[in-house]
């Protein structure tokens, strides 16, 4: 963004935005045992449940209105780069799908929810000018270490089901999910794919650091957190989310090359091994090999799926390829209030919004992987194998705790990027950008 005189209501609306960004942060990956507290403990009907535990919602309709009648008053815009008024279009033609489609509202707005909350939150953080994703991924790597060691010991020490025998807490957390007889960590998120997606970003920090650290193996104490976190990860037993985080180890390691040959290999070695000891886990629990790659049948339920969703679109017409069957027709929302399930996130977004707003997302999403690979090949890595998992399930629909937590993080790398480029050398603005990784997560 170019330098532009600091307004009343920026100096208003800036640390508010910036303590939303943070309350988000912290306060997302708690959401799910917090909705599952209130269910137990409490006699409060479903729907204030649901808006107690979801009072973030409303506060995001609230910051937006405050910022258009800022750039009303204002008469500026901030000056974005095109991939970033791209998601702009993006969510407007969403919008637009919902009100259109006004017989059936409340389906739109429910797939809104689900559609759009990542996206919106990464123009909040734009919007918030904040510039030092060092600090958020701090925060956000905290929680994720504690999640991971929570699903390594529920896994080896506590029985499924613990969260309602020891704490009273009803349909929730590990024993919920299961390959077939055996459990699937979760810790305090929603179920292993959740845990798989959120810890993805961790996993390639801690891989990125073990590529550069200067250190040996032993002395690095983020090998430690790396064994951890990948323990964690294979004992979620996700498919979808170990296909994504190969396919990143492996542009990783094309990206290292010749110049980290033997950490490669450690690499290899490391990530066979906790592969071999999740599986042999499952085995001794008496599960059948096949049973571990397709989760009984829940493999060929998903392709099922995923095959006959794509045929549906296809065969929609001219109308509804180019512009959607409507905002809420497909993904999570589907789950819920029935319709197209699609196992996909990008068919999902075809689905809601067509080919039209599919082509306004990937230019974003281009735009993003392009700008992050310049500035934080932690961020590239993981969101391309996020976007790999993306294939197999609505990850950035129905996991709000790792959409919104990546995108707040690539919201301030953003900021540093548009703030410094073009009025500096390259070196230089990549100084300033990286701040020998204080000011990024590429570390």
């Amino acid at each position: 963004m170019d330098s532009q005189p600091v307004s009343k209501f920026d100096k208003l609306l800036s640390p508010i935005n910036k303590f939303f960004l943070y309350l988000l942060i912290i306060y997302l990956p708690l959401q799910e045992l917090f909705l599952h507290f209130l269910e137990s403990y409490t006699r409060l009907s479903v729907a204030k449940i649901f808006w107690i535990s979801h009072f973030y919602e409303p506060l995001i309709v609230l910051m937006i209105f405050l910022y258009l009648v800022k750039f009303a008053i204002e008469r500026r815009l901030p000056k974005w780069p095109k991939f970033d008024v791209s998601l702009l279009v993006f969510l407007f033609l969403a919008v637009l799908m919902v009100a259109i489609r006004h017989n059936d509202l409340s389906r739109g707005l429910e797939g809104l929810r689900f559609l759009a909350l990542p996206f919106i939150i990464y123009i909040l953080a734009r919007l918030s000018d904040y510039q030092n994703p060092k600090r958020l991924t701090r925060i956000y790597l905290f929680i994720a270490f504690l999640f991971a060691a929570i699903g390594v010991v529920e896994f080896f020490l506590l029985p499924a089901g613990y969260m309602a025998r020891f704490l009273g807490l009803s349909n929730f957390g590990f024993g919920q999910n299961s390959l077939i007889s055996t459990p699937q960590a979760t810790a305090l998120l929603a179920g292993p794919n959740q845990l798989a997606s959120y810890l993805i970003l961790a996993f390639f920090y801690l891989m990125h650091r073990f590529f550069t650290s200067k250190k040996p193996i032993l002395r690095e104490e983020s090998s430690y957190f790396l064994i951890l976190v990948a323990l964690a990860l294979g004992l979620t037993f996700s498919r979808s989310a170990l296909f994504g985080i190969i396919v990143g180890v492996v542009w990783m390691f094309i990206y290292f090359g010749r110049s980290a040959r033997d950490r490669i290999i450690y690499s290899i070695i490391f990530i066979v091994v906790v592969l071999t000891a999740a599986v042999s886990l499952a085995l001794q629990n008496g599960e059948l090999p096949r049973d571990i790659l397709t989760h009984g049948t829940s493999f060929s339920q998903h392709l099922l799926a995923t095959k006959e969703s794509f045929l549906q679109f296809i065969h929609g017409g001219a109308v509804k390829i180019l512009f959607g069957f409507g905002v809420g027709s497909a993904g999570p929302t589907a789950l819920k209030l029935g319709g197209i399930i699609t196992e996909n996130w990008y068919l999902q977004i075809l689905f809601e919004v067509g080919v039209v707003g599919f082509i306004y997302l990937l230019i974003f999403l281009a735009g993003i992987i392009k700008s992050l690979y310049n500035d934080s090949k932690t961020l590239f890595f993981a969101i391309v194998a996020l976007l790999i998992n993306a294939l197999f399930l609505h990850i950035f629909s129905d996991n709000p705790v790792m959409a919104v937590s990546i995108f707040i993080i690539c919201g301030a790398v953003m900021n540093i990027e548009t703030e410094n480029p073009k009025s500096l050398p390259r070196r230089q603005a990549g100084k300033i950008q990286m701040s020998n990784e204080a000011q990024s997560p590429n570390a």
